[in-house]
């Protein structure tokens, strides 16, 4: 069918609207329970790709229910276990956190009942994924490691470079720099011998977020302006809010602050298009830090307490962590230390229980800036040097922990009383 091959070439060149043009043409011309077992493998293949295209376009609610419906249809267990998976995928992206972790366990009992490897690994690495969105750090990283290990032994290169990625995440919410540059760095050189781009695409956002959390802000843009081509290239809207947000604090960081302004203000909007829920809330929050920069305390305190009602409605204590330390930066603005303390003492305890390292040593540097007591002061300045230390320590690249070292923001932390 003439349809079906040129929706997959399409597809294949990442023409991704005329394939999803294609793919839905076809499925109006194939009914389901078509009779001939060929006709039903390309309604099967046509509804699962369609669910694909859509995510990657940014339309994950269609993205969802096109995935409901190639479940219902699916006629065996791999099917069925695939399918769950990619419902699992869109509703973790889109904030339903409880009904991912369902799909993927069902998934995961299915593919245990079947002995499939690569299916164990997919639902590992979905839970892993989950977990590591809601603030479970160490979880994550138990099935994300195990699911690594089930698409190396298979050889599955595709799945591989997606787990590295989400392994990269957790390293670099802990403040692992090296071990996330490592992760994040095979999984770009792996999806560029294999020719896959929104993988490509989410290696170059993440390796330039890590460069910006060590304040290489110049390398960080220029990861993150290839990213943008990518993106812009290929129509690829899943990923183009985190670009943009990101595109607008190395900008903003780097004085071009109209130029990061757009970036945020896009990012906010392409992510509420999308229903993409958690760039969405990490654009809160660098919107929220930028304008508390620039006095617009109004806006700021909008955006944190937006960002702290979503991370209480999705049960996500890593985002609850930000929106605390947003909200500590905003009343110390205004003048009100002691309660920017208050809500920093609860973001020490969000960071240490989501073992987010990098939040952890810059709310002990506010701490310091604000405690009264100038033994506190020293205690405070004290730990947030220490964790400064394990970050910067195993960072093989020379250069690059230099820069962190004696970032403004860091190097005062670093000499003794």
């Amino acid at each position: 069918m003439d349809l079906f091959r040129q929706a997959t070439e399409a597809a294949g060149n990442h023409q991704y609207w005329p394939a999803l043009e294609h793919y839905t043409q076809l499925l109006t011309l194939i009914p389901p329970n078509a009779a001939e077992s060929s006709a039903q493998e390309k309604r099967l293949t046509a509804l699962r790709e369609r669910g694909r295209l859509l995510g990657l376009l940014g339309e994950q609610e269609a993205a969802l229910s096109a995935y409901v419906q190639y479940y219902r249809e699916a006629n065996d267990t791999l099917r069925h276990i695939d399918a769950l998976i990619k419902i699992g995928d869109r509703s973790r992206g889109i904030g339903r956190y409880p009904q991912s972790l369902d799909a993927y366990h069902e998934a995961l009992s299915l593919a245990e009942k079947e002995d499939d490897a690569v299916s164990r690994g997919r639902a590992l690495a979905g839970i892993g994924g989950t977990n590591l969105m809601q603030g479970r750090r160490e979880e994550a990283i138990i099935y994300l490691r195990e699911a690594t290990t089930l698409f190396e032994e298979s050889g599955n290169a595709a799945r591989q470079i997606r787990t590295l990625n989400r392994m990269g995440v957790a390293y670099a919410y802990g403040g692992q720099m090296d071990q996330a540059i490592t992760a994040f760095t095979d999984a770009l050189n792996l999806s560029r011998k294999i020719g896959q781009q929104d993988t490509a695409v989410a290696a170059l956002n993440n390796l330039g977020e890590c460069h910006q959390s060590l304040f290489d802000y110049e390398q960080a843009l220029i990861f993150h302006e290839e990213g943008l081509r990518l993106v812009e290239k290929s129509q690829l809207r899943l990923f183009e809010a985190d670009i943009c947000r990101n595109l607008g604090l190395d900008l903003y960081q780097l004085g071009r602050t109209d130029e990061g302004f757009d970036f945020l203000n896009r990012a906010l909007t392409v992510s509420q298009e999308t229903k993409h829920s958690d760039t969405f809330a990490h654009t809160l929050y660098a919107l929220s830090l930028t304008e508390i920069e620039r006095e617009n305390l109004d806006t700021a305190q909008k955006h944190a307490l937006h960002l702290k009602e979503l991370a209480a409605q999705n049960d996500a204590r890593n985002l609850l962590a930000f929106a605390d330390y947003a909200l500590g930066l905003y009343h110390r603005k205004k003048g009100e230390s002691e309660i920017a303390e208050q809500f920093w003492q609860q973001t020490l305890f969000q960071a240490h229980e989501t073992n987010n390292r990098t939040l952890l040593w810059k709310t002990h540097a506010k701490l310091a800036q604000t405690a009264v007591n100038p033994n506190m002061a020293r205690v405070h300045r004290r730990i947030a040097a220490e964790v400064i230390l394990q970050i910067a320590e195993p960072i093989a690249d020379e250069a690059l922990r230099q820069k962190f070292l004696t970032a403004p923001q860091v190097r005062p932390l670093l000499e003794t009383d």
